[in-house]
């Protein structure tokens, strides 16, 4: 049987075509960058929570005051790693009125506030026990969540506090063949009520996104939105028909 070189030639061209239409589906930002440099996230800063675990230093020229605010942890791995989603023992909780307390001062109310008012707060309350107090504020639970068509859930502590979102999905090991790049959901809880966005990872406008810096306790979930049978098609059935058809090919040369 001779094998009709155009229609084999038709048969290529519209594989090809399928594969590099799966393959563009499969990158992210395909809609290209920003034009100009905008600076959108001035001011990534967190807000305090309820159970919130907050470390609190104090730098001062009184050493046993200083020992007051160290914080003894159970678990100091949790502090520069990413792989365990189980906040470090230790620091300061955020209770359920949204207090914190504290050596000298007591109960100080933290709930809603950005992190550097409350730096600002306990030196000013600290000044009249301490001279020159020096506060740092950080928070030992900073951790996320990413679910769904990825190659690694789980859940992450993130030591710096600033993350954005395709860090995020790096560290979950990347988006999975199956995954939907234009419906990535992320859940916020925002004054205990919980709001959902939608994300497009495929356009320029998700460095615009008010939710692009990630908040403590956000949670990612990328829905799927191709079934196995095509993705098992795309990659077993396409590289045979390819080989078959330069079997075919180098046939119908032979014979011509």
């Amino acid at each position: 049987m001779i094998v009709n070189a155009k229609n084999l030639f038709y048969l290529l061209f519209v594989l090809f075509g399928l594969s590099c239409t799966n393959h563009k589906e499969a990158l992210l930002l395909n809609h290209g960058f920003m034009e100009k440099n905008v600076n959108l996230h001035e001011n990534f800063d967190i807000k305090i929570e309820k159970n919130d675990y907050l470390q609190i230093l104090l730098i001062s020229k009184d050493k046993e005051a200083n020992e007051l605010f160290t914080t003894k942890f159970e678990n100091s791995q949790g502090l520069v790693t990413y792989s365990s989603g189980v906040p470090s023992k230790g620091g300061f909780l955020v209770d359920e009125k949204g207090n914190i307390s504290i050596p000298f001062i007591g109960e100080i109310k933290v709930e809603s506030l950005y992190r550097q008012e409350v730096v600002q707060i306990i030196q000013e309350k600290l000044k009249e026990y301490v001279k020159d107090p020096y506060v740092q504020v950080n928070l030992l639970n900073f951790k996320i969540t990413v679910v769904g068509e990825v190659n690694n859930a789980g859940t992450f502590n993130i030591p710096n506090e600033r993350i954005n979102i395709f860090q995020a999905l790096s560290l979950a090991g990347d988006l999975t063949n199956f995954s939907d790049r234009n419906k990535v959901h992320l859940v916020r809880e925002i004054n205990q009520e919980r709001k959902e966005y939608i994300l497009d990872m495929t356009s320029k406008n998700i460095f615009n996104s008010e939710v692009f810096f990630l908040k403590q306790n956000d949670i990612i979930y990328v829905p799927q939105k191709k079934s196995k049978s095509v993705l098992t098609f795309n990659q077993f059935v396409l590289p045979f028909v390819s080989v078959t058809s330069l079997i075919l090919t180098a046939i119908n040369l032979i014979i011509n």
